[in-house]
Protein backbone atom coordinates (compact mmCIF):
# COMPACT_ATOMS: atom_id res chain seq x y z
CA UNK A 1 0.00 0.00 0.00
CA UNK A 2 1.41 3.38 -0.98
CA UNK A 3 1.89 6.18 1.53
CA UNK A 4 -0.96 8.25 0.13
CA UNK A 5 -3.31 5.27 0.47
CA UNK A 6 -2.29 4.81 4.08
CA UNK A 7 -2.96 8.48 4.80
CA UNK A 8 -6.37 8.21 3.12
CA UNK A 9 -7.27 5.18 5.23
CA UNK A 10 -6.14 6.90 8.42
CA UNK A 11 -8.22 9.98 7.57
CA UNK A 12 -11.25 7.75 7.02
CA UNK A 13 -10.75 6.06 10.38
CA UNK A 14 -10.26 9.43 12.10
CA UNK A 15 -13.50 10.73 10.58
CA UNK A 16 -15.54 8.04 12.33
CA UNK A 17 -13.41 7.58 15.46
CA UNK A 18 -14.62 8.69 18.86
CA UNK A 19 -12.33 9.74 21.69
CA UNK A 20 -13.46 8.25 25.00
CA UNK A 21 -12.37 8.65 28.58
CA UNK A 22 -12.98 5.42 30.48
CA UNK A 23 -14.77 5.88 33.78
CA UNK A 24 -14.14 2.32 34.95
CA UNK A 25 -10.85 0.45 35.28
CA UNK A 26 -10.53 -3.26 34.68
CA UNK A 27 -7.96 -5.75 35.95
CA UNK A 28 -8.23 -8.64 33.53
CA UNK A 29 -4.49 -8.66 32.80
CA UNK A 30 -1.56 -8.46 35.20
CA UNK A 31 2.18 -7.87 34.83
CA UNK A 32 3.51 -7.02 31.39
CA UNK A 33 0.03 -7.49 29.89
CA UNK A 34 -1.51 -4.94 32.28
CA UNK A 35 -1.59 -2.17 29.63
CA UNK A 36 -3.99 -4.36 27.61
CA UNK A 37 -6.60 -3.45 30.22
CA UNK A 38 -6.69 0.07 28.70
CA UNK A 39 -7.95 -1.41 25.41
CA UNK A 40 -10.79 -3.15 27.24
CA UNK A 41 -11.60 0.00 29.23
CA UNK A 42 -11.81 2.09 26.07
CA UNK A 43 -13.93 -0.52 24.29
CA UNK A 44 -16.41 -0.57 27.17
CA UNK A 45 -16.46 3.23 27.49
CA UNK A 46 -17.00 3.61 23.75
CA UNK A 47 -19.73 0.95 23.70
CA UNK A 48 -17.76 -0.92 21.05
CA UNK A 49 -19.24 -3.85 19.20
CA UNK A 50 -15.86 -5.24 18.27
CA UNK A 51 -12.17 -5.08 19.14
CA UNK A 52 -9.81 -5.74 16.22
CA UNK A 53 -6.38 -6.76 17.46
CA UNK A 54 -3.35 -8.85 16.69
CA UNK A 55 -2.55 -9.04 20.42
CA UNK A 56 -2.54 -12.69 21.47
CA UNK A 57 -3.54 -11.94 25.05
CA UNK A 58 -6.64 -10.04 23.96
CA UNK A 59 -7.48 -12.60 21.28
CA UNK A 60 -7.46 -15.42 23.83
CA UNK A 61 -10.37 -13.71 25.60
CA UNK A 62 -12.47 -13.95 22.39
CA UNK A 63 -15.17 -11.81 24.04
CA UNK A 64 -15.16 -9.24 26.81
CA UNK A 65 -18.47 -7.91 28.18
CA UNK A 66 -20.25 -8.92 24.96
CA UNK A 67 -17.57 -7.25 22.81
CA UNK A 68 -16.09 -9.70 20.32
CA UNK A 69 -12.31 -9.67 19.87
CA UNK A 70 -11.07 -10.70 16.42
CA UNK A 71 -7.91 -10.68 14.33
CA UNK A 72 -7.43 -7.95 11.70
CA UNK A 73 -7.56 -10.49 8.86
CA UNK A 74 -11.02 -11.61 10.01
CA UNK A 75 -12.21 -8.02 10.22
CA UNK A 76 -10.87 -7.40 6.71
CA UNK A 77 -12.70 -10.48 5.37
CA UNK A 78 -15.92 -9.37 7.08
CA UNK A 79 -15.60 -6.02 5.31
CA UNK A 80 -15.18 -7.73 1.95
CA UNK A 81 -11.40 -7.75 1.70
CA UNK A 82 -9.53 -10.57 0.02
Amino acid sequence: MAGDQIVAHLKLIASVAEIVTPAVTVAVFQGRQEPDNRILECAVAGKADLIVSGNGDLLRLKVYQNIAIIRPVNAWRTLGGR
